[in-house]
């Protein structure tokens, strides 16, 4: 009898703590509806980052379309600053560092003042697609503030793998 008696209290006793741990459970998963929010949030973030540094890369069918798009950019380059290139050779792809992209490496030189090759190595750098001077030989002349120096660089761009 006396368990007859005591039965309604461990009931509502046990609802009681059934009810906390429904409310404890309720926000957990409210934690989880804001923590995937976040992470939608962070993932257009990285997806629209990846998008701009594409933009950078080269994405031509072959190393030798990406080759001729960096001869352009070269070319473009130092005639916007009164220099031609006198010679220009396109190099082995190599290796950048990451699986899916190729170093599409570019030699070529030119005679100029050491202010014209300061600019020159700063649109380099500052190009939309991503170059990197990967090798500069300069030769210098007599000495004269205005004397034409010859230098010989290799520029790289980045290129994306075709799939295979």
């Amino acid at each position: 009898g006396l368990a007859y008696r005591l039965l309604p209290y461990f009931k509502n006793l046990s609802l009681k703590e059934e009810t906390v741990l429904k409310e404890r459970q309720l926000a957990k998963y409210q934690e989880v509806i804001l923590q995937k929010r976040a992470l939608e949030e962070r993932f257009e973030s990285l997806r629209r980052t990846h998008e701009q540094l594409q933009s950078g890369v080269f994405d031509k069918e072959t190393p030798s379309l990406a080759a001729a798009d960096i001869q352009e950019i070269l070319s473009e380059i130092t005639a916007r600053n009164g220099v031609s290139m006198k010679t220009v050779r396109v190099l082995k792809p190599e290796p950048s560092g990451y699986e899916k992209y190729s170093g599409i490496p570019v030699e070529f030189s030119i005679s100029c003042t050491i202010r014209q090759l300061k600019d020159i190595l700063y649109r380099i750098d500052t190009s939309p697609k991503y170059l990197r001077v990967s090798k500069i030989q300069i030769n210098v002349g007599g000495g004269g503030r205005d004397e034409l120096i010859h230098a010989n660089l290799t520029v790289a761009g980045i290129m994306k793998k075709a799939k295979e």
